[in-house]
């Protein structure tokens, strides 16, 4: 047996298998004590271990504080982008309920505006029975040549009654149902007026034409040469008409020329009523042959 063998063996009997937890923890303390003592009759030489840990942990700690100051930021950053965002949504959608608060209230007025105007224009024709109607449908796209309104039969609606608005003259009733009527407006194509001017000239003729379809415009046609269409360019409905009551308005001459042969005039009328927009209406109840019996 050699000698390192034998010294193993006497480690392992006398130490190693006396060596508990027990001892390792004295020995533990004992090392920490000598080390104390040590460094405090030999600190001006040496390094404590609290500098050492210093040193490795105070670094560590700063960056950890770094680290920790830049979530916090985010973190605050993030719940102001979020509290921001809700801020703004509900300013969205606040905005979006005053719009429509605000439309409904455009919407309001001028439906008010045009109710008023009917009541003035019941009141400027007075001696004409009217009944007050809705547009609720209309066949044109860009105008109103051909359109439905609330009013039928049972409201004693009858065809070839006139219908205006406040502005003037829009057509006759061509069709009745139970509820609801059709009008057929004077820019139609092909829809006849007698006209005569405001001072009472007549012979003039005014129609609706396809090339002026989808416009306020009406076709003048047979106005004499004597009548001075320029200086007295408002026209409006004659007392010689079969269908339409007198002195409606109609519109104002425009583009006057002298025909072939010096007899007529022509041009075209600017219609009074704009028929790109028309909601309510007012159906004179008051025939044609009610009023030529009247008289």
């Amino acid at each position: 047996m050699s000698i390192f063998s034998s010294i193993g063996k006497f480690f392992k009997v006398h130490i190693f298998d006396h060596f508990t937890a027990k001892v390792c923890l004295i020995l533990v303390t004992v090392l920490c004590v000598v080390s104390l003592l040590y460094h405090y009759f030999m600190r001006e030489d040496a390094v404590s271990v609290v500098t050492v840990v210093g040193a490795v942990v105070v670094p560590f700690q700063e960056g950890a504080n770094k680290v920790g100051s830049l979530l916090f930021k985010a973190e605050e950053e993030r719940m102001n982008l979020v509290q921001a965002q809700e801020k703004i949504a509900e300013l969205e959608s606040l905005n979006a309920d005053l719009n429509r608060k605000l439309d409904d209230a455009d919407s309001l007025f001028v439906e008010n505006e045009e109710l008023r105007a009917l009541l003035l224009a019941k009141e400027r024709l007075s001696d004409y029975e009217m009944l007050e109607a809705e547009v609720i449908g209309n066949d044109g796209i860009n105008c109103f040549e051909r359109f439905t309104i609330n009013r039928g039969s049972m409201d004693g609606i009858k065809v070839d009654m006139n219908v205006i608005n406040n502005d003037g003259l829009i057509g006759v009733v061509t069709q009745v149902g139970l509820n609801y009527a059709i009008v057929t407006s004077i820019i139609e194509d092909g829809m006849n007026v007698s006209a005569m001017t405001k001072n009472g000239h007549e012979n003039c003729i005014v129609t609706g034409d396809l090339t002026n379809s989808g416009k306020s415009t009406l076709l003048l046609k047979n106005a004499l040469t004597d009548v001075d269409l320029k200086g007295d360019s408002t026209l409006v409905t004659s007392y010689i008409s079969d269908k339409y009551l007198p002195n409606l308005l109609i519109g104002y001459a425009e583009n006057v020329t002298v025909n072939n042969g010096s007899l007529t005039q022509s041009g075209t009328v600017k219609t009074a009523v704009d028929f790109s927009r028309i909601s309510y209406v007012l159906v004179i109840t008051t025939m044609r042959e009610e009023l030529q019996e009247v008289k």
